[in-house]
């Protein structure tokens, strides 16, 4: 059984509340011996329950009684899965009834190295590193328990990556990948768990429009390799614009924008995009900036 097929159930009963974990099959005849005489609106149900795996809804409801009802939602994440055995989404007084709960559900539990009050058990785990190429645009769950889309790789170890509860932006350093089971078992697909996990993060904030990416690339990728003269021609525009950025970014001291300015008419002859980008096509820069004559022309004639 995965994660993201366990039911996290909250049981109401005159305002005390228990949490437990179903699979689809108990919540189901849970809810009908609950439900009794209203049975027939099962099926309407079970289709407000698979709007919380689809994300249209956090909770679906069943009010049975006026003092009784119950919320249930498919498990998305282990981090939700930990607020949920450590009462995150409970009002008043509650108990977890570990008695109640899918013999498999705990079995995920076992997996994901967790007690019912959501604390970690006694460290059993084995973890197998695993080569792999990490690519923007996937989603990668950290073994902490939460999980991340790769907005960049900046090199093959080091990502720029986005939380996807908390929209927080880090750079983890030193990301490798596990497949992680518990030790003395026979791995399967069912009790294997894969996800990453990194030396450090460097955390930028939520604001991704305050963040200056080339910055990123020259503090944590790696040097670019030049193998041709379509990288050198990529490699001079990004320090290009790397420069051109600061000239134009607010709030900075006039000196600043100033000498980058200056910085840019000193390397590339021009702090204009458009010349910049005629001299770059016509191989101006391919020399190492040695035709300073030919620059000088075409910027005054474009000027």
């Amino acid at each position: 059984m995965k994660l993201e097929d366990m039911i996290m159930v909250v049981e109401n009963r005159k305002g005390t509340e228990t949490n437990y974990l179903l699979n689809l099959t108990d919540y189901m005849e849970t809810a009908l011996k609950l439900w009794g005489e209203y049975a027939e609106d099962m099926a309407g149900a079970i289709s407000s329950l698979y709007e919380t795996k689809e994300d249209k809804r956090e909770w679906s409801q069943l009010y049975l009684a006026a003092n009784k009802s119950i919320e249930a939602a498919f498990c998305r994440e282990e981090s939700q899965l930990r607020e949920f055995l450590s009462g995150h989404f409970n009002d008043g007084e509650w108990s977890f009834d570990a008695e109640r709960c899918s013999k498999d559900c705990l079995d995920v539990l076992r997996i994901y190295n967790l007690k019912t009050d959501g604390h970690s058990l006694f460290p059993y785990l084995h973890y197998e590193r695993v080569e792999r190429t990490f690519y923007a645009g996937e989603t990668l769950h950290n073994l902490n328990g939460n999980d991340y889309r790769v907005l960049a790789p900046l090199s093959p170890k080091n990502l720029l990556l986005v939380g996807l509860t908390d929209r927080q932006i880090i750079v983890g350093m030193g990301v490798q990948f596990y497949e992680r089971y518990p030790k003395g078992e026979r791995p399967d697909e069912d009790s294997m768990v894969r996800g990453i996990e990194w030396d450090h993060g460097i955390y930028l904030g939520d604001d991704i429009i305050g963040i200056d990416f080339d910055i990123l690339k020259q503090e944590y990728g790696e040097p670019d390799k030049v193998e041709n003269i379509s990288d050198l021609r990529d490699k001079i525009r990004r320090n290009f614009w790397m420069q051109k950025n600061v000239e134009q970014k607010e709030g900075l001291p006039d000196r600043v924008r100033n000498a980058a300015k200056d910085c840019l008419e000193n390397t590339f002859g021009t702090s204009e995009p458009d010349v910049f980008g005629k001299m770059l096509d016509k191989g101006m820069y391919d020399g190492m900036y040695d035709q300073r004559e030919e620059q000088k022309k075409i910027s005054g004639q474009s000027r």
